[in-house]
């Protein structure tokens, strides 16, 4: 039963939200742990009095996607230290009528490479430069990486980065030499479902190659299809959407919720579907 003296909604912001698993993935861990909360999506067509409407309807905090990550911040009342400098926020909470917002993209590419060993001498390939480029790019600078190649169509975004960013270069080409790379990462929409494939030769990249892609929407896509093909390493985007959730949700509950091999069999069931 709720006790509406306790509870304390939570949800996402956003347009579209179709595609979206994480209502699905935060509810089961409020059930899971007995909470008392629910997490909502929000597609709405502005942000504008989104902090007067979150204090007013008793919101512990919400998640933020696309298109909404960077125009939130004008509303917050502080930021984490990660979230400003890529100025960029997924989560806040709401404690005493204050919004803090943080971005647990970073920490959700962390956690899911973490599993993999990989060499940190080695360049690091990405591609695609929007927001969570920047992120991971944030989280490489950390690790002082000192060969980036960020791989984009378009050069305004890039000189963008390259102000903010150290050891990074920029090409447009699709098609670079990426046998030495230790870390290939596709952040761009390509292999998503609706979107064309990014189509990577892995043949000639050394056994120490690991192979990141954030699509996670499907989870085999051609690029970690290509990585197993060549009995390479790999991280699926599954991995950092899930603990990108798991980092968000410690922030509103206090709560390292746990994740199992049914979670995950569930949500690729429920990708599969969609």
């Amino acid at each position: 039963m709720i006790n509406n003296e306790t509870f304390k909604a939570i949800g996402i912001v956003g347009k579209p939200l179709k595609q979206s698993l994480s209502p699905y993935l935060h509810n089961y861990w409020i059930n899971k742990y007995d909470l008392s909360s629910y997490y909502l999506p929000l597609p709405i067509d502005n942000i504008n009095n989104l902090k007067a409407a979150l204090k007013k309807l008793n919101f512990l905090g919400l998640n933020i996607t696309i298109p909404y990550k960077k125009s939130i911040i004008n509303q917050l009342d502080s930021i984490d230290v990660g979230a400003r400098k890529i100025e960029a926020v997924n989560t806040l909470i709401c404690t005493n009528n204050k919004l803090k917002g943080f971005n647990t993209d970073i920490i959700g590419f962390k956690k899911g490479l973490l599993k993999k060993k990989w060499n940190k001498k080695r360049p690091v390939i990405i591609f695609g430069a929007g927001g969570a480029a920047e992120a991971i790019l944030y989280f490489l600078n950390e690790e002082k990486i000192k060969d980036i190649t960020v791989v984009n169509r378009t050069k305004k975004r890039a000189k963008e980065l390259a102000k903010k960013y150290k050891n990074l270069s920029f090409t447009s080409n699709f098609n670079l030499d990426i046998k030495e790379a230790g870390l290939i990462v596709n952040t761009s929409s390509l292999g998503m479902i609706g979107y064309p494939e990014l189509k990577i030769q892995l043949n000639k990249v050394n056994k120490e190659t690991v192979v990141y892609d954030i699509v996670y929407n499907p989870v085999n896509t051609n690029l970690i299809g290509e990585a197993k093909k060549q009995k390479l390493k790999f991280v699926t985007g599954l991995d950092m959407f899930v603990e990108q959730a798991r980092a968000s949700f410690e922030i509103w509950f206090k709560i390292k919720p746990d994740i199992n091999a049914s979670l995950i069999n569930n949500i690729k069931k429920k990708i599969s579907k969609k």
